[in-house]
């Protein structure tokens, strides 16, 4: 399959495309064998555990802020619906860490690779929410 996109882009390259197909062809290679570890995983899980998952539990355990309310130092609360968010991207975050793990097992190297780069998008999203509920517990 390397070969076949290399060869379509020589030939539609004409004739700067040999050494241009070449450096496809090492691209490919190269990233076909990237490969995400089980050392990644667990310090990407500690990572988030720290900056997502602390804060996200002290956040929850704030009072629910009234109508027109808005957390402050005065005032700790929490928006329910910001809250809800959290949640729903922390379950995006665990089933991200699943699948990466299994692909990480089963030897599926791409697989493993597109799950990490998933996972890591759904963790900077929640550490965004994080940062918008005001709690620091560092």
């Amino acid at each position: 399959m390397k070969k076949i996109i290399a060869l379509a882009l020589a030939l539609s390259l004409g004739g700067c495309a040999t050494d241009f197909g070449t450096r496809i062809t090492d691209t490919v290679a190269a990233v076909a064998s990237f490969k995400i570890t089980q050392g990644q995983l667990d310090t990407a899980r500690l990572s988030y555990n720290g900056a997502v998952l602390a804060p996200l539990r002290a956040y929850a355990r704030l009072p629910r802020c009234k109508t027109g309310q808005t957390l402050s130092i005065n005032n700790p609360c929490h928006d329910r619906l910001l809250l809800v968010k959290l949640r729903n991207v922390d379950k995006k975050v665990a089933a991200g860490f699943a699948d990466t793990q299994i692909k990480i097992e089963v030897g599926d190297n791409s697989g493993a690779v597109l799950a990490y780069d998933t996972l890591m998008t759904s963790i900077d999203i929640a550490k965004e929410l994080v940062g918008k509920t005001g709690v620091n517990v560092l």
